[in-house]
C-alpha cells in the first residue's frame, strides 16, 4: 500500500476540480477543492478549534503536521489572509493522508467566504472563495405607532430589521428621542441561503427613514473583502465620527444645563453632561475611535472612563458599575466598543450614565454636537455604486411598491437571522 500511495495521490489530484489560476485571487463561487471522493478510505479528517492565544502554526503542529509543510502552508495562506486574524473559538477543518501529511485545509471566514488550502503538483495553493448563494429579495415597511421593532414583527418580518436600520443611521438619528408617531421606515433586504448551511442570513440592501420632514437614505455597496459600506445616493457617507448616544437608554433624566439644581446636594451647579437613565449592567460604548486617557474612581463621578479623540475632542463616561476589558488607561478603543456598564457609583440618585463632551477644552451639549461625516464614496467606485442603485430601484419596482409608504407586503413569511 505504501508503494502505491504516490500513484493514488496522483490520480486523486487528477480527479479534483481545477482551481482558479493564480491571476484570479477571488475565484468564481463554488470552485472550492473537494476531496470527499478522491481520498475516500485513505484520509483522516479533523476539526481544530482556536483557543485564546492559539496560532495557526500551533494548531497544525499539534495535529502532527511537519515543520516544512506548516511553513509552506502558512506562506500560501498569508497571500490571501492575515495569519493574525484567526479568531479564538473559530474552527478549521483539516484533511491528512495516511502518513499524516497535510492535504487540504478549510476555514470558514464568515457566512459568505471560505479560506481554502490544497496541495497541487507538490506545492500548496490557497484562495479566498466566495460561497455560492441563493438570494430572495423582500421589501418591508412600517409606520411608527409604538416601535418599529414591534411593527415589523407584527407583520411577520424580523424585528431585527429595525435594529439594523437604527445602526445604519446611528450617527444622525437618536432613535430614543428624535422619533415621533407617524415616522416611517422602509427596508429593501435580501435573504441569503447557502446550500451547505442550515441557517439563512439577512442582508440590508437599502433603507429609507423619514423623521418628521427629514428623510434619510442608505444604500449598500459591498466589496470583495466582504465589508458592508452604506452611502447616501449622492455618495455621502452615512457613517459619522461619533455616535449620537453611548448606550441604549430608557430616558434622559437630566440634560446639559449650566444652572441645574443638583438633586443630591440641593444647590445650583453646572451639569456639564447628559444623564441617560438605564438599568444597571447596560453596556456603555465609546462614541468614537480614540485612546483612553483616564480610568478610575472619584467620590462624585464614581467609576469613570475618559477618552481622547481626534479634533481636540474628549468624552467622559461616569457612574459605571464596572469597566469592560480593553478600556484601561492608554488603550486604543473603537467606535461602538463596550468600555463599561451602567451603574450608580459616585454621587447619584439612581442608575444612569453621565456622558460628557469637551471640544478644545470646553464642555458642550453632546446632543447638539454635529459629528463630522466619514470618508465619502471613492470616485473610482462611483460606477459600481450607480449600478447598485439601479438594481435596488428595479427590485423596489418589481416588488410592486410604487408608493414609497404603501402598506407592507406579506411575501416574507419566515424571520431572517443574523
Amino acid at each position: 500500500m505504501i508503494r502505491l500511495l504516490p500513484l493514488i495521490l496522483l490520480l486523486a489530484l487528477a480527479c479534483r476540480p481545477e482551481p482558479a489560476p493564480p491571476a484570479a485571487p477571488e475565484p468564481p463561487a463554488g470552485e472550492i477543492p473537494d476531496y470527499s471522493e478522491c481520498f475516500a478510505g485513505m484520509r483522516q479528517e479533523s476539526r481544530l478549534v482556536f483557543g485564546s492565544g492559539d496560532t495557526l502554526d500551533g494548531l497544525l503542529r499539534r495535529a502532527g503536521i511537519a515543520a516544512d509543510q506548516r511553513a509552506e502552508a502558512e506562506e500560501a495562506l498569508a497571500g490571501h489572509w492575515s495569519l493574525s486574524r484567526f479568531r479564538a473559538g473559530s474552527a478549521l477543518d483539516l484533511v491528512q493522508d495516511g502518513r499524516g501529511d497535510l492535504l487540504c485545509l478549510h476555514y470558514p471566514v464568515d457566512y459568505f467566504r471560505d479560506l481554502c488550502l490544497w496541495r497541487e503538483r507538490g506545492r500548496y495553493r490557497a484562495g479566498l472563495f466566495q460561497a455560492e448563494m441563493r438570494g430572495e429579495p423582500f421589501l418591508a415597511k412600517a409606520s411608527l405607532n409604538g416601535s418599529f421593532y414591534e411593527a415589523f414583527r407584527d407583520q411577520g418580518y424580523s424585528g431585527d430589521l429595525a435594529t439594523r436600520v437604527a445602526d445604519l443611521f446611528s450617527g444622525t438619528v437618536d432613535f430614543f428621542l428624535d422619533l415621533r408617531p407617524g415616522d416611517r421606515m422602509e427596508v429593501l433586504g435580501e435573504r441569503l441561503h447557502r446550500g451547505d448551511r442550515d441557517e439563512d442570513r439577512l442582508r440590508v440592501l437599502a433603507a429609507w427613514l423619514q423623521v418628521e420632514d427629514e428623510e434619510h437614505e442608505a444604500y449598500l455597496l459591498p466589496d470583495s473583502l466582504g465589508r458592508r459600506r452604506y452611502f447616501q445616493a449622492d455618495g455621502g457617507s452615512l457613517s459619522r465620527q461619533f455616535l449620537k448616544a453611548p448606550l441604549e437608554y430608557t430616558r434622559i433624566s437630566s440634560g446639559f444645563n449650566p444652572r441645574r439644581l443638583h438633586p443630591v446636594l440641593n444647590y445650583v451647579r453646572p451639569h456639564n453632561g447628559v444623564d441617560y437613565a438605564a438599568p444597571v449592567g447596560t453596556p456603555v460604548v465609546a462614541t468614537a475611535d480614540g485612546r483612553v486617557i483616564a480610568r478610575g474612581r472619584q467620590s462624585q463621578a464614581g467609576r469613570y472612563v475618559k477618552i481622547r479623540h481626534s479634533g481636540g475632542i474628549e468624552t467622559t463616561y461616569m457612574h459605571l458599575s464596572r469597566f469592560a476589558g480593553g478600556s484601561s488607561k492608554g488603550s486604543r478603543v473603537s467606535k461602538g466598543q463596550v468600555i463599561g456598564y451602567v451603574g450608580s457609583s459616585g454621587l447619584t440618585t439612581g442608575p444612569h450614565l453621565d456622558y460628557r463632551m469637551k471640544v478644545n477644552g470646553k464642555y458642550i451639549d453632546p446632543r447638539r454636537f454635529r459629528s463630522a461625516p466619514s470618508t465619502p464614496l471613492p470616485e473610482g467606485e462611483r460606477a459600481a455604486f450607480d449600478q447598485a442603485l439601479s438594481r435596488y430601484e428595479a427590485l423596489r419596482d418589481s416588488l410592486g411598491l410604487l408608493s414609497p409608504w404603501a402598506p407592507p407586503l406579506a411575501s416574507v413569511s419566515s424571520q431572517p437571522s443574523r
